[in-house]
């Protein structure tokens, strides 16, 4: 579990237990499918939420008693939020980063919080950039992806039509869709296809309608969902391709392929994923460079310097006519 998912987490399992004080250790648990000793020492951790030298119930105070879980804060968390200019800039620009497409509901939720917070904050009199980027409108959520967000929560069944690049043929759909994932910035939709009569894969991009059905279908059972998360991510490739991010851009890295990614040497990470050509591969580490380095494989190495080459030779060629 990346950064980003512990902090989603903490943040649930504080609104959640404000809202449900006393539900028991094992029932939350489930909630955020942990085991309970995990859970406790989860919690643990969260008593030191708050400023050097991280006091224990800073600013939050969690606890369990009889088996029963119980948060309170601070009573400084109840007063107005004033921001200064550069928290509020900071807050701003991180708006754009949320993604609608994860949890549209909480997102828009919280969006609305911060704007309202950030308005109360700032000068009315405030540099135009200010306001530009406040006022920026947010990136909309594709209707398709609501529709299947909803049926996967109703176990509706959709009716899909499909694009395949590998047969360049649009073919007409009936999924029982399961869950939504997503790779190296791509959403993918998996659930059980009527016509193939098995478990298949869609990349969302190549879905180009959706419509749901009244019927319903009975969860899957006996289905693994993160073996087959892995085992699919594996098979996207034929290549296990890894490539060396230095300490400078380690942090985008981390952020944009999360799990993907483990420590690297001298502060860097080292990102693994799976490829069936070396383009992208390849694109990827130029666009990066000189921050980015191939590990392996061998061909990818080889590719990306006679990649390198020609784009030498490009500019070379246009500077001297």
């Amino acid at each position: 579990m990346n950064i980003t998912e512990r902090i989603n987490r903490i943040l649930f399992i504080l609104s959640y237990v404000s809202k449900n004080q006393g539900i028991s250790v094992e029932k939350l648990a489930q909630r955020v499918e942990m085991r309970p000793k995990q859970l406790m020492k989860e919690l643990d951790f969260m008593l030191l939420i708050g400023k050097p030298p991280f006091r224990p119930d800073d600013y939050v105070d969690i606890y369990v008693e009889e088996q029963k879980v119980y948060v309170e804060f601070d009573q400084m968390l109840n007063r107005p939020l004033r921001f200064t200019r550069p928290e509020a800039m900071a807050l701003l620009i991180s708006l754009q980063l949320l993604d609608p497409e994860l949890d549209p509901e909480v997102v828009r939720s919280l969006q609305a919080q911060i704007e309202k917070a950030i308005s109360n904050s700032l000068d009315p009199a405030a540099r135009l950039e200010d306001r530009i980027v406040l006022e920026k409108p947010s990136r909309p959520l594709s209707h398709h992806f609501a529709l299947l967000r909803q049926a996967i929560e109703e176990n509706q069944k959709a009716d899909i039509d499909y694009y395949s690049l590998m047969r360049d043929t649009t073919s007409h759909r009936v999924i029982r869709p399961y869950f939504l994932m997503k790779n190296l910035g791509y959403w993918y939709l998996t659930g059980y296809c009527e016509m193939r009569r098995d478990l298949r894969t869609f990349k969302f991009e190549r879905i180009l309608s959706v419509k749901l059905q009244e019927d319903r279908f009975p969860p899957p059972k006996g289905l693994n969902v993160n073996k087959y998360k892995k085992d699919f991510l594996k098979s996207m490739g034929r290549q296990q391709i890894e490539i060396h991010f230095d300490a400078k851009v380690a942090p985008w890295i981390e952020e944009w392929w999360g799990s993907s990614v483990r420590k690297g040497e001298n502060g860097g990470v080292v990102l693994t994923f799976s490829s069936e050509t070396l383009e992208y591969p390849s694109r990827l580490i130029l666009s990066f460079a000189p921050h980015a380095k191939p590990l392996s494989p061998p061909e990818l190495i080889g590719k990306v310097r006679g990649d390198s080459r020609e784009l030498l030779e490009l500019y070379q060629s246009q500077a001297t006519s």
